[in-house]
C-alpha cells in the first residue's frame, strides 16, 4: 500500500516520498496544539476529583467513577475516529478537518464541566459524568489525528523527536498553565463554585487558541493520502496490535500515565491536607514544570547516546526517585518536597517526549508495509487518557478505602491520622511502584533507526515501481 503526499515535494521524490527538514515553524505551531491536550488531561486530573469531593459533596468512590468512565468510553470510540480520519480525503489531508472539528466543540464543553447547575451528590456527578463524557469525545477529535501527524509528514527518525521535543516543551507550558495557574484563578474567589467557573472558561480559552494555532500552523505541512482500507475497525486493530513494537510500547506508555495521573490527582489532596496549605499546590506544580520543560532537550540529546529506549527507562526511574523522596516529606518538610518535585518534573519530561518519538517510529514500520496512523494513534490517545483517569481512580481507591470524608462547598472537615497516611502513600508510593512496571514490556522494544530506515527504503522502492509487477501488487494491498 503506498501513500502520496499533496502539494510540492523538493528533490524532484516520488509520490510517495514524504518531505524532510521541515521548517522550525512547523515544529513549533504543531507544538503548539499540545498545549490543549496538556490542559485537558491537567486540570480535570489535578482538579475535578478534588472539585467532586470537596465542592460538590459527591463521595470518593462515585467521583472516582465519574474520572474513570468517560475514558473508558472513550478508549471504545477513538480507534474508530483513528480509522475515520485515514479514510478523509480533503484538500487540507486527513487529519486537519477532525483537527478543527474538535477545537470547536472540545472548549466549550469544557468550560461546561465546572459551569453546571447548582446541584450536588449524585445529580452533581451525573451532569458532570455526562459532560465530561463528550468532552473527551472531542478532545479525541483533535487529539487522534493530532498524534498522527509527526509519522507521516516526516520520514527522518530523529526528526520526529524534534517534534516531540517540541511537543513536550509545550505539554510544560500546559501543565504550568493547568497545573500552577489553573489552581489560582480557581482559588481567587471567596465563592468556590464561581472560582471553579471562571478557571473553566480561562482555560477553555486557551485550549481553544492552542487548537487553532496547531490547526493553522501545520496547513504547509505535507499531507498524505492513503488508499482507501476495505477492513472493518476490529480487522485493522488486529493489525495494529500484532505490530510487534507498538504491542509492547503501549503498555509500557499506559502505565507511565497511569503513574504520572496518580501523581497529579494527588498534588491537592497533599497540599491541603498534609501540609495543610492548598496555596502549596502551585508552588510544587512549578517546581515539577520548570523542569519538565528544560529537561526536553536533554532527554533529546540522551536519546542519541542510549537509544529512545534507554533514555525512556532512566527518565522513569528519575520520576521513581522523585516520588520516593516525596513519600519522606513528613520528615524533611518544604525544602525535600521542592527537590523530590524537580526530579519528578526531569523523569516526567522524558516519559513525555520519548514515547511520542517511539509512537512515531512504530507508525512508519508497519509490520506488513501498510500505514496504521490513525488506528495506532486512536488506541495510544484514548489508551493514555484513560491510564490517567485510571491513576486517579486508583488515587481515589486509596482515599475510600482510608477513610477520606466528603464535603460541600465552604465546608472544612478534618481527616483522620489513617485517612492522612491513604493520601500521602497514594500519591507517591503507588505511582512509583506504577512506574517502575513499565520497565518490564519496555525490555522488550528493540525498534532502531536502523529499523526505520529499512522500512522508509521498503516504501520509496515500492511506491517507484509504478507499472512494474512489484508496485502495482504493493498498491493493491
Amino acid at each position: 500500500m503506498t501513500a502520496t503526499v499533496s502539494g510540492p515535494v523538493p528533490g524532484g521524490a516520488g509520490p510517495s516520498s514524504v518531505q524532510e527538514g521541515l521548517p522550525r515553524s512547523v515544529h513549533a505551531w504543531y507544538g503548539t496544539g499540545a498545549v490543549a491536550i496538556g490542559v485537558f488531561n491537567t486540570v480535570p486530573g489535578l482538579l475535578l476529583l478534588i472539585y467532586l469531593t470537596d465542592t460538590l459533596a459527591v463521595g470518593p468512590a462515585v467521583a472516582g467513577a465519574v474520572v474513570f468512565l468517560p475514558k473508558l468510553v472513550d478508549l471504545l470510540v477513538s480507534p474508530s475516529i483513528g480509522v475515520w480520519s485515514d479514510r478523509t480525503r480533503s484538500r487540507w489531508g486527513p487529519r486537519r478537518p477532525w483537527m478543527l472539528a474538535g477545537a470547536l466543540t472540545m472548549p466549550v464543553l469544557f468550560a461546561g464541566m465546572f459551569a453546571g447547575p447548582p446541584l450536588e451528590g449524585n445529580a452533581a456527578a451525573a451532569y458532570v459524568g455526562l459532560v465530561f463524557l463528550a468532552a473527551a469525545l472531542a478532545s479525541s477529535m483533535f487529539s487522534v489525528p493530532y498524534t498522527a501527524m509527526p509519522g507521516e509528514i516526516t520520514g527522518d527518525y530523529h526528526e520526529r523527536s524534534t517534534f516531540n521535543t517540541w511537543r513536550t516543551a509545550f505539554v510544560g507550558l500546559a501543565l504550568m498553565l493547568g497545573g500552577a495557574l489553573a489552581p489560582v484563578l480557581q482559588g481567587a474567589p471567596d465563592d468556590e463554585l464561581t472560582g471553579y467557573r471562571a478557571m473553566g472558561i480561562a482555560m477553555g480559552a486557551v485550549v481553544l487558541l492552542s487548537m487553532l494555532g496547531a490547526f493553522s500552523g501545520t496547513r504547509s505541512a505535507p499531507r498524505p493520502s492513503h488508499p482507501h482500507r476495505g477492513e472493518g475497525l476490529f480487522a485493522q486493530l488486529r493489525v495494529a496490535l500484532l505490530h510487534r513494537h507498538f504491542r509492547v510500547l503501549f503498555p509500557a506508555n499506559l502505565l507511565m500515565a497511569t503513574a504520572s495521573g496518580t501523581m497529579v490527582a494527588g498534588v491537592p489532596y497533599v497540599t491541603a491536607n498534609v501540609m495543610g496549605e492548598p496555596a502549596y499546590t502551585s508552588i510544587l506544580m512549578v517546581c515539577v514544570l520548570v523542569p519538565l520543560m528544560a529537561a526536553a532537550p536533554v532527554w533529546r540529546r540522551a536519546s542519541l547516546q542510549l537509544d529512545k529506549r534507554g533514555a525512556a527507562a532512566c527518565s522513569a526511574l528519575v520520576f521513581v526517585a522523585g516520588a520516593l523522596g516525596l513519600m519522606c516529606l513528613p520528615l524533611w518538610g518544604v525544602p525535600g518536597a521542592v527537590v523530590s518535585s524537580v526530579l519528578i518534573g526531569v523523569g516526567l519530561s522524558g516519559t513525555m517526549l520519548l514515547p511520542g518519538s517511539m509512537l512515531a517510529d512504530c507508525m512508519a514500520t508497519g509490520d506488513d508495509g501498510r500505514r496504521q496512523g490513525g488506528v495506532l494513534s486512536g488506541l495510544w490517545t484514548s489508551g493514555e487518557a484513560m491510564a490517567q483517569s485510571v491513576g486517579t481512580g486508583l488515587l481515589s481507591l486509596c482515599l475510600a478505602v482510608s477513610g477520606y470524608v466528603e464535603s460541600g462547598a465552604g465546608e472544612v472537615v478534618e481527616q483522620t491520622d489513617t485517612a492522612l497516611r491513604g493520601i500521602l502513600l497514594g500519591s507517591t508510593l503507588l505511582p512509583a511502584t506504577v512506574m517502575l512496571m513499565c520497565l518490564v514490556p519496555l525490555a522488550f522494544y528493540h525498534l532502531t533507526e536502523r529499523d526505520t530506515r529499512t522500512a522508509r527504503a521498503v516504501r520509496r522502492i515500492s511506491g517507484s515501481g509504478g507499472a512494474t509487477g512489484a508496485g502495482a501488487g504493493c498498491a493493491a494491498r
